[in-house]
C-alpha cells in the first residue's frame, strides 16, 4: 500500500487550493480558525492596548476546563449595553491618517469601511452575537453505495425505505440534490443521471442543473467551484428536458438519436454515446414541475429502460419532490434571518449616530451595498420638501469596494450641478413616493448611463416561512410514517378473495341488528363486506370491477392498526350496522345511491390508521398528526386523507368509472362522512338535527337536512356498539376500556398528568356510572329520535 509523508500532502494542497477551502469550510473547527487568526494578526500591539484588552471583560467566558461557551441573553444584553454607554456619541474620525508602512490592501480597505461602525471593531460583535441564530442544519452521512445495492437485492422494501429516509432530513439543496441522483441511478440501474430544478418567475422559467451527468459509481461531491462553473441551463420547453418539464410527462427513449427532440452536442464534447434515456418530472405538493431528473443509458450496454423503471421512479419523486420543497422553503428562511438580521444592525446604525449628517449616510449606503449586492449607491437629499419643485441640495455616492480596487473607498459630495441632466428617476421618485426597480436600465428611457439609482423595500416573514418548514416537515413525517407501516394486499389475496364464495347475508347474520361480529373472523369479515355492497347494488350501479373492490377491501384492512378497539373489526361493525339501518329502516328509499356508497365506504374508512389515541391526546403531545392537521378534528381529518391515499393507489378506485361530476360530489359526501365521526362537530350540529325533527321542519328535499342526517347517522353507527345484545356489548366495552386506559398510561408515564376518570384504570370502579350516563344522555336520545315516528313520518 502506497503510504504519504506531510510534505507530499502539502505539496499536493499547494497545487490544489480549492480541495483546501473545500474542506477548511466543511471541516475545520471554531477553535481551529481561532488559533489560525490569532497567529496572524498584527505582531506590533500596544502595551496599553494589551492592559485595556485584559481588563475588558471576555466576550466568551472561558469554564475551568479551558472550554468556550456561548454566552448567556443575559450576558450577552449586559456587554451589549456597557459597550453601548462607552460608546455613546462617540464615532470614529474619518480623517486620521494611517502609517507610512500599512500598505493599500484588502485589510486597509476593511478597516476603513468599519470605521463607520459605531460600536467598537471586535473579532466577536457583541450585536452579532446577540442576533446568532441557534438553528443549525442536520446533516446526515448516505449509506454505502455498495450497501444499497446489496439492500436493493435482498429486500426491496427496505431499499425503498431506505432511499426514501436517505432525502427526508436532507435540508441542504446541493446535498440533497446529489443523494437524489445516486440513488435514482441505483433504482433504475442508469449509467449516468442529471438533475434540473426550476429556476426563475412563471413568464421567464429555466431549468438549472449543478449534477449534469453524473457516473453512478461515484462516491466523491463535486466542490462548490466545480458546481458553479460546471452549471448547465436548459430553457423551459426546449429539447427533451425542457419538454418535460413543460407537458409534466414521462419521456422513454430507446434510442436517443432517432429523436428529434434530442441534442448531440454533449456526446460530441465528451465522446460520451448516449442511447436510451428516462425522463420524469418531480412536481410538489401543488402538483407543480419543481424539476426533472434524467437517467441516461440503462446497464447493461444502454438497454432501454422499462415500464417498472417508470413505476419505480414515479413512486419515489414525489418524496424528491416533498424533499426539495422543504429544502427551499429551509434556504428561505436562512435567507429571511440574514435579511432580518441585517435590518437590525441597520437600525441599531441608524439610531446610534444621530449627530454628523455624512456619517449617517454613508452607513446608510455602505448597508445598502452589502444587503443589495451593488456596485453603486446615491443619496439625494431634497432642499426643500414643500416645494412642487424637486431640487436637490446634496447629493452623495459610494462605490463598492470590488469595483474600486484601485482608489482609497471614500464617498463624494457631489454638487447639484452635477445632477441637473440624470436625475429624472430620483426625479421621479421623490416626486411619487414609490419604489423604482428597473430589470435593464439601458432599455429604460428614464436612465441615463451615469446615473444608477437602486431604491429597494425589504419585508419580514420568518414566521411565515418558518411555519411552511414545520407543516412540510410534518406532512413528510406523517407519509413515512405510514409507509413504514402500511403496505398494499398481495395478488395472492386478491385472486384468492376474487375465487371465494360469498355467502348470503342471512347465512352470515349481517341483516339483523342484533348480529355478534365476534362470530366471524377477519376472512370473514371481507366477505361479509363484499356482500352488503353486493346487495345494496352499488356494485351494479356504478360499474365497480369487481377486483378492484376486492383489492380495495383488503387494502383498507390491511391499513387499521392493531389497536384494542379502533381497528378493522370496529370498522366492519359500523359498516354492518350502517348496512342494516340502510335496508330495513326505509332509508335505502329516500338516500340516493351517491349518498348509500359514500356512507359505506366511509363507515369502512372511518378510523383508517388509528393510533389508539384520541385527538386530545395528539394536541397534548405535539404529534405530527397534530402539526399537519390542527387540532380541530385532527385524526378524522387524517382518516380521510389515508382513504384518498388508497383510492389514488393503482388498482384500488372503486369511484373510477364515475363521472368528473359524480365523482366530485362523492368525494364531497366521503369527506362529510368521515369528518362527522368528531364528536366534537357531532355535537355541534346535533342540536340543530333535533330541534328540526321534533319540530316537523325536517325537509328530504333541503340539502343541509340531509347532510345534518348523514352526519347523525354515520355516529349512531359508530357507537352502534351500544345496542348490541349484553353479552356482545359487554365484550365491546371491554376492549374499548383496554384502549382508553393504554392512553392514560401513556398521559401518566409521558405526558406527567392525571388522566380524566374514563382514561383511568385507577379509577374503574366509576366506569359503570360513567357508561350508563353517556348512554343515557348521549347515545338514547339519538337512536330515539332516528328510529322513532317523527322521522320516519318525514320518510
Amino acid at each position: 500500500m502506497t503510504t504519504f509523508d506531510f510534505s507530499d500532502i502539502e505539496a499536493f494542497l499547494d497545487c490544489h487550493p480549492h480541495l483546501f477551502e473545500e474542506y477548511l469550510v466543511r471541516k475545520a473547527k471554531c477553535d481551529q480558525v481561532s488559533r489560525w487568526l490569532k497567529e496572524h494578526q498584527p505582531s506590533k500591539v500596544s502595551t496599553a492596548e494589551e492592559k485595556r484588552g485584559a481588563a475588558r471583560d471576555p466576550l466568551w467566558p472561558t469554564n475551568p476546563d479551558g472550554l468556550q461557551r456561548r454566552s448567556s441573553h443575559m450576558e450577552l444584553r449586559r456587554n451589549f449595553a456597557r459597550s453601548k454607554a462607552t460608546t455613546t456619541h462617540r464615532t470614529y474620525d474619518e480623517h486620521v491618517h494611517l502609517s507610512e508602512h500599512e500598505s493599500q490592501s484588502s485589510m486597509r480597505r476593511r478597516a476603513l469601511l468599519r470605521k463607520a461602525s459605531s460600536l467598537p471593531p471586535t473579532t466577536a460583535h457583541i450585536l452579532s452575537a446577540l442576533l446568532e441564530s441557534r438553528v443549525n442544519v442536520p446533516q446526515y452521512a448516505s449509506s454505502a453505495i455498495d450497501y444499497k445495492y446489496r439492500l436493493k437485492e435482498s429486500n426491496e422494501r427496505e431499499f425503498f425505505l431506505e432511499l426514501v429516509k436517505d432525502i427526508s432530513n436532507e435540508l441542504d439543496l446541493t446535498n440533497l440534490s446529489y443523494k437524489i441522483l445516486i440513488n435514482v441511478c441505483i433504482l433504475v440501474d442508469a449509467d449516468r443521471c442529471s438533475l434540473f430544478l426550476v429556476e426563475g418567475p412563471a413568464h421567464k422559467r429555466t431549468l438549472v442543473s449543478k449534477f449534469f451527468d453524473v457516473h453512478s459509481g461515484t462516491t466523491v461531491r463535486p466542490s462548490s467551484s466545480t458546481l458553479d462553473s460546471s452549471e448547465v441551463q436548459v430553457p423551459w420547453g426546449k429539447g427533451i428536458i425542457g419538454y418535460v418539464a413543460e407537458h409534466g410527462e414521462t419521456v422513454n427513449i430507446a434510442n436517443a438519436y432517432e429523436d428529434h427532440r434530442f441534442s448531440d452536442e454533449i456526446d460530441k464534447l465528451t465522446g460520451y454515446k448516449t442511447q436510451s434515456i428516462l425522463c420524469l418530472a418531480i412536481c410538489n405538493s401543488d402538483g407543480e414541475v419543481i424539476g426533472v431528473v434524467q437517467a441516461i443509458n440503462k446497464n447493461p450496454m444502454g438497454t432501454p429502460f422499462t415500464e417498472d423503471d417508470e413505476k419505480v421512479l414515479q413512486m419515489y419523486l414525489p418524496f424528491c419532490g416533498i424533499s426539495i420543497s422543504n429544502a427551499k422553503l429551509f434556504s428561505e428562511s436562512r435567507k429571511e434571518y440574514e435579511r432580518s438580521r441585517a435590518l437590525l444592525e441597520v437600525v441599531n446604525d441608524l439610531f446610534e449616530e444621530q449627530t454628523d449628517l455624512e456619517k449617517i449616510v454613508r452607513k446608510i449606503m455602505q448597508r445598502a451595498l452589502t444587503l443589495l449586492h451593488c456596485e453603486r449607491c446615491s443619496v439625494l437629499l431634497l432642499e426643500d420638501i414643500d416645494s412642487p419643485v424637486v431640487k436637490f441640495s446634496k447629493t452623495f455616492e459610494l462605490m463598492s469596494p470590488l469595483c474600486n480596487m484601485d482608489r482609497d473607498i471614500s464617498m463624494e459630495k457631489l454638487s447639484c450641478s452635477d445632477w441637473l441632466i440624470n436625475n429624472s428617476i430620483a426625479e421621479l421618485v421623490a416626486s411619487t413616493g414609490l419604489p423604482v426597480n428597473i430589470s435593464d436600465v439601458c432599455q429604460d428611457p428614464r436612465f441615463d448611463a451615469e446615473a444608477f439609482v437602486i431604491f429597494c423595500g425589504l419585508g419580514i416573514n420568518n414566521t411565515m416561512m418558518y411555519n411552511q418548514v414545520k407543516k412540510t416537515w410534518a406532512k413528510q413525517s406523517v407519509a413515512l410514517d405510514m409507509l413504514s407501516y402500511h403496505a398494499t394486499c398481495s395478488k395472492v389475496e386478491v385472486d384468492r378473495l376474487k375465487a371465494a364464495k360469498i355467502p348470503l347475508s342471512s347465512e352470515l347474520g349481517i341483516d339483523e341488528f342484533h348480529f355478534n361480529d365476534f362470530s366471524l373472523d377477519n376472512d370473514a369479515m371481507i366477505t361479509a363486506s363484499l356482500r352488503m355492497f353486493l346487495e345494496l347494488g352499488v356494485v351494479q350501479k356504478f360499474k365497480i370491477d369487481y377486483e378492484v373492490l376486492c383489492r380495495w377491501l383488503l387494502t383498507v384492512r390491511k391499513n387499521y392498526r392493531t389497536v384494542a378497539y379502533h381497528n378493522w373489526r370496529h370498522a366492519f361493525n359500523v359498516s354492518q350496522c350502517m348496512f342494516v339501518m340502510i335496508t330495513t329502516a326505509s332509508f335505502q328509499d329516500v338516500l340516493s345511491e351517491v349518498e348509500i356508497l359514500a356512507l359505506m365506504v366511509g363507515c369502512l374508512c372511518h378510523d383508517l390508521d388509528h393510533r389508539g389515541t384520541n385527538n386530545a391526546f395528539q394536541a397534548k403531545t405535539g404529534s405530527a398528526l397534530a402539526l399537519l392537521y390542527g387540532t380541530s378534528a385532527t385524526l378524522e381529518h387524517h382518516h380521510f386523507n389515508h382513504a384518498v391515499m388508497i383510492l389514488q393507489s393503482e388498482g384500488h378506485n372503486v369511484f373510477a368509472n364515475l363521472c368528473s361530476k359524480e365523482y366530485s360530489n362523492m368525494m364531497q359526501l366521503l369527506k362529510q362522512a368521515i369528518l362527522s365521526t368528531d364528536l366534537t362537530l357531532h355535537f355541534e350540529c346535533r342540536t340543530k338535527f333535533f330541534d328540526c325533527v321534533l319540530s316537523g321542519e325536517f325537509s328530504w328535499k333541503d340539502e343541509g337536512h340531509r347532510e345534518v342526517l348523514r352526519s347523525m347517522l354515520m355516529t349512531a353507527c359508530d357507537l352502534g356498539a351500544v345496542t348490541r345484545p349484553w353479552k356482545i356489548s359487554k365484550q365491546v366495552a371491554e376492549l374499548v376500556t383496554s384502549e382508553f386506559f393504554e392512553q392514560g398510561d401513556r398521559e401518566r408515564s409521558e405526558l406527567k398528568l392525571t388522566p380524566a376518570a374514563i382514561f383511568d384504570r385507577n379509577r374503574k370502579d366509576e366506569l359503570p356510572a360513567l357508561q350508563l350516563e353517556w348512554i343515557d344522555r348521549i347515545c338514547k336520545p339519538l337512536y330515539q329520535l332516528t328510529g322513532g315516528p317523527s322521522l320516519i313520518y318525514t320518510v
